[in-house]
């Protein structure tokens, strides 16, 4: 069956909104747009609160992948995971915020290395390294270490039992992987 063709009142007059022909009927005299809720301004608006409510969805998605991509970074991330780097245990788009550690993370390009390593972020006595379980920065977890001793974005006490002698940590690792 075919579809009924529109005819319009008066040729090349548009009503100056997406250009819908001004008083467009169908044969037998019956206005074009006679569905309710199918007004093009209105429409617009919809669709517009409709994209922000993506755009809002695909920003927490997005920070939650960045999230989880920059925790890969790290050699260690138990039990802090998150909060290595945010205050919030569980950021969201609204709640992001970095802790010194974070910003530290991100002013150096998103990249653990021995220059994060090597400074004390939260200013707690405990070099970086040595709080994220990797005092030389070389990307691998020291000897046996499973889990952070602290957490490098929070001024703590640096895990259980004494502090460790930051500055020869990493001698010590490297006598011990033969370099």
């Amino acid at each position: 069956m075919a579809a009924p063709q529109l005819t319009m009142a008066t040729p090349r007059r548009y009503n100056g909104c997406c250009g819908a022909p001004l008083a467009a009927r169908f044969p037998g005299g019956t206005p074009a747009r006679t569905v309710s809720g199918m007004h093009p301004r209105r429409n617009a608006s919809r669709l517009a609160t409709a994209a922000l409510a993506v755009a809002a969805l695909a920003a927490s998605a997005g920070a939650s992948r960045a999230t989880n991509l920059d925790m890969a970074k790290l050699p260690v991330v138990t039990p802090n995971l998150c909060l290595a780097c945010h205050v919030a245990a569980a950021p969201t788009a609204t709640n992001k915020a970095l802790n010194v550690f974070g910003l530290d993370f991100r002013a150096n390009g998103r990249i653990w290395d021995s220059n994060l390593a090597a400074i004390d972020s939260d200013g707690d006595g405990c070099l970086n390294g040595v709080e994220v379980g990797d005092s030389d920065g070389d990307g691998s977890p020291d000897g046996n270490v499973t889990s952070q001793a602290g957490n490098p974005g929070v001024a703590d006490n640096c895990g259980s039992g004494p502090l460790v002698d930051e500055k020869t940590w990493g001698a010590l690792k490297a006598m011990f992987d033969g370099r």
